[in-house]
């Protein structure tokens, strides 16, 4: 991210999978070696959902004009936290940006958590000509596909009845799928790819039957399985995990380390094992 000529001082608010955006103005900051003085607010729902905070905690000790202030909504037991608490407020405002009068403010995070901002800004008489503010929600997630059976042959039935799936996931296994195929790779797909996928989680052993059309995320999720997640773009990082075994696909070219996959935007080939 370059956005030319920024302020001389920067108020940067977020919230959940918002930090995103917030994150790339403070890395090209930090990276240009700039004066730019920042003040990084982000709130998350508890200290096991902050994202990027190794490295927001590195930017802060490093750079003089980077100050950081985090706040949690929720307190998760066996997870101290001593840091601010609660929704973003007039008192945490003032506290950690005492001139915020002289910053430019770009907010970005669910759109009730924006809109509470711009209130609390508008409140204490914050200029409007200062606010910016970027729309960076999840991405909506796509409809659980309903199984659909194969049509069978009346004369057949009688003949020979063919019980019916007892469960959903049965029914998944006993419709046959199309892959969509990366456009980014266009070498030969396992044999597997052209069959109902199956995720297993290695920590629980839950397995997940689903057909291949949806993200790794989405499927788990369906049956009840809890996952890390953030922006659901595989921009964040925030759903990234091992992949033990089998294949995965992307839609786009993505960039992921060796060994991980973004649970978000990946789908599975065949059979493939995550670490969760």
């Amino acid at each position: 991210t370059n956005f030319a000529n920024p302020s001389a001082k920067l108020f940067l608010i977020s919230a959940g999978s918002g930090i995103t955006p917030m994150m790339s103005m403070s890395r090209w900051i930090c990276d240009t070696v700039s004066n730019v003085d920042i003040v990084f607010f982000y709130s998350a729902r508890s200290p096991q959902d902050l994202i990027f905070r190794q490295e927001l905690e590195m930017m802060s000790s490093r750079y003089p004009n980077f100050k950081l202030a985090i706040t949690v909504t929720r307190s998760v037991a066996g997870q101290p936290w001593y840091g601010y608490r609660g929704r973003i407020n007039e008192q945490i405002l003032l506290a950690i940006a005492p001139d915020y009068q002289d910053r430019t403010v770009y907010v970005c995070g669910p759109n009730p958590f924006m809109e509470a901002t711009k209130k609390l800004l508008q409140k204490i008489n914050f200029p409007g000509e200062n606010y910016y503010e970027e729309s960076f929600g999840e991405a909506n997630k796509k409809q659980k596909p309903t199984p659909t059976l194969p049509a069978v042959d009346p004369t057949f039935i009688i003949q020979k009845p063919v019980p019916a799936p007892a469960t959903i996931a049965e029914a998944r296994l006993a419709v046959p799928t199309t892959r969509i195929v990366n456009a980014f790779t266009p070498e030969a797909l396992p044999a597997s790819s052209t069959s109902s996928s199956v995720i297993v989680l290695s920590k629980s052993g839950q397995e997940v039957a689903c057909d291949g059309k949806e993200s790794i995320l989405d499927a788990a999720e369906a049956e009840g399985a809890a996952l890390p997640f953030g922006c659901r773009r595989g921009v964040c990082g925030a759903c990234k995990v091992k992949k033990i075994d089998g294949e995965v696909i992307y839609d786009d070219n993505v960039a992921c380390e060796d060994g991980f996959i973004y649970t978000c935007i990946a789908r599975p080939v065949g059979r493939v094992v995550i670490e969760a």
